[in-house]
Order: C-alpha cells, then sequence, then structure tokens
C-alpha cells in the first residue's frame, strides 16, 4: 500500500502535491479551540450537609431488648438482652425517671428474678445482674411502643399491619407471637387490643 501511494504522488502536479501536503498536515481545530474555552471541566464538590443532631432520645421496645432512638435522625442503639442490668436501668431512668419499685420475685418458674418497674409501666427483668427480659402491662403508657408503633391498646389490625403474628389460645388468654415479641389480645376478635407485651425472660405464670 505505502509504495501505491508514491507512484501516485509522483503523476501530480506541483501545485496539488503541495496542497494536499498542507492539508495534510493542517490541524483541524476542536469544539474547544473554536470556542476559547479548554477543553476539560473541573469537578464540582458538593455542598457539605451538616449532621442532624438529636435533641433527645426515645425508647422504644423491642424483641431484643430495649431500644434507644434519636429523635431527629432515627438512629437507633440497643440494649440487647444480656446487657449488665445496671447500665439499662440507668439508661431508661435518663428518660423516664427513677423507678416506682423494685424487689425480687422467686416464684418465678425460670428462677428467682429481680424485677423493676417505671412510672410509664415498663418492667425490666434481671437474673444475676443481667438484662433478661421486660413486660408492659395494661397500665403502661401507650406512647411506649415498638418502632413500628406498636404497644399496649393497639389493635390486632395494627398489629397485623406491621408483623406476621401466629395466634394461640392459652391458660394465659389470647396469646400472639411475632419472632422474640410477645403478648396478649383481649380477644380473637380483630378489633382486639394489646393488653400485654413481653420479650426475653419475664415472669408468667400459667
Amino acid at each position: 500500500m505505502l509504495s501505491s501511494t508514491f507512484r501516485l504522488s509522483a503523476l501530480l502536479p506541483l501545485g496539488l502535491t503541495l496542497l494536499l501536503t498542507t492539508a495534510a498536515c493542517t490541524r483541524t481545530p476542536d469544539a474547544a479551540d473554536v470556542n476559547g474555552t479548554e477543553s476539560t471541566t473541573d469537578a464540582v464538590d458538593p455542598a457539605p450537609v451538616d449532621p442532624v443532631e438529636d435533641t433527645e432520645s426515645l425508647l422504644a421496645l423491642s424483641g431484643e431488648g430495649l431500644q434507644l432512638v434519636g429523635d431527629q435522625s432515627g438512629s437507633t442503639a440497643t440494649l440487647p438482652f444480656g446487657t449488665e442490668i445496671a447500665v439499662v436501668e440507668d439508661a431508661v431512668t435518663d428518660l423516664v425517671g427513677e423507678p416506682t419499685e423494685s424487689g425480687e420475685n422467686t416464684e418465678c418458674g425460670s428462677g428467682p428474678q429481680m424485677i423493676t418497674q417505671w412510672p410509664n409501666g415498663l418492667v425490666l427483668h434481671a437474673a444475676d445482674g443481667e438484662f433478661i427480659g421486660w413486660s408492659a402491662r395494661p397500665d403502661t403508657d401507650p406512647d411506649l411502643t415498638t418502632i413500628a408503633g406498636v404497644g399496649i391498646g393497639s389493635t390486632r389490625g395494627e398489629l397485623e399491619a406491621a408483623y406476621t403474628i401466629e395466634v394461640t389460645e392459652s391458660t394465659l388468654g389470647t396469646e400472639f407471637s411475632t419472632g422474640n415479641l410477645f403478648g396478649i389480645l383481649s380477644s380473637a376478635e380483630p378489633d382486639a387490643t394489646i393488653e400485654n407485651l413481653w420479650a426475653g425472660t419475664v415472669c408468667n405464670f400459667r
């Protein structure tokens, strides 16, 4: 191919040959040159976002223990079963005030438990210095709920909208369970409400 090109150029008039040579050596300006702008664009850093600051923590019930939820960010910290009970009691006291009563129950089926109740109705259960369970009774503040909004007074419809549940009849009444969360409904009817709620190891007499 290269040798054929040379033979063709030898037959062309000198002026045309020079014109072709000049055209071949002339650089075509790109769009950036025509517009007088740089061909590269500097990256633009995103504007910094101020972190959301929580003004307080909210207490939430969980099948795994208790959760502290930031009121603005929604961030959560878990106090799981097995945590030193003094740590859990201090956290709850900071949020809802001093407990109203505390004492040991030696008649629980799982063994002796230290049971402590707070003004909002929350009851903590401890054994051997560890947090082993919580329970909520009919007089519990209805604002004390799971993150899904389920608590004492919630209807069966609200419960089933948030969780997949199993319902059984027992000596305690109409019991339900969902994962590690348990409770008692006022009846088996669709408009029944939650009367008791618990998780972990508590002191229920069957």
